[in-house]
């Protein structure tokens, strides 16, 4: 029986090993930064056989992407949860501050996240990406965008997405209560230019 095998029979009876490896992966992203992530160190931290990461991931690349798909998922779940919860905030704030929270809570995945989306070579992190748009696409509506043309919609869900990622940038650079405040100073502004922009003032 090879490393590999015996590893796979070894934690068939205590856990999926598949989540082992993107649990090790993010751990070592946390604590150590984006440099320190390979596949030799993942299997180390899982206490699998280097070759047991190869059985379930075909590259580095492969585990990325899935660490990657993770995140953006636990994203559209973060969204969802405040635009359920939002009360009387509007869809935007509700959102674009859980987006915002996620990026302070976990700036090195949300990095990688994009780092991986950006190099446009995994059509699932494109999809989950997707995913978690269509959360803050669908909470913009609510707020009075819907009742314009699909296309318009679409079209400032795009932008207010795309300046989340700019908001985001500038927050994560200069971090603690500063980039605390350039989040509401953004959030607040958006939410100014769109609720005039779509009430007709």
């Amino acid at each position: 029986m090879d490393d590999a095998v015996a590893d796979r029979a070894r934690f068939h009876h205590i856990g999926n090993v598949r989540g082992g490896l993107l649990d090790a992966a993010r751990q070592i992203l946390n604590q150590q930064g984006r440099g320190h992530l390979s596949l030799r160190a993942i299997a180390a931290r899982t206490g699998v056989a280097a070759a047991t990461v190869y059985y379930h991931y075909r590259n580095k690349d492969a585990l990325l992407a899935a660490l990657a798909v993770e995140g953006f998922s636990a994203l559209s779940q973060a969204m969802a949860q405040a635009d359920a919860a939002r009360g009387e905030h509007t869809g935007l704030r509700a959102t674009g501050l859980a987006y915002l929270g996620f990026v302070q809570a976990q700036p090195a995945l949300y990095a990688l996240m994009y780092e991986v989306r950006d190099q446009a070579r995994s059509p699932e992190v494109a999809v989950a990406e997707e995913a978690a748009f269509a959360v803050m696409r669908g909470a913009i509506g609510r707020d009075g965008v819907s009742r314009y043309p699909p296309g318009t919609a679409d079209n400032v869900s795009a932008t207010i997405w795309a300046c989340g990622r700019g908001i985001a940038a500038i927050a994560l650079a200069r971090g603690g209560q500063d980039g605390a405040q350039s989040i509401q100073q953004a959030l607040r502004g958006l939410e100014f230019l769109i609720t005039r922009r779509f009430s007709g003032e």
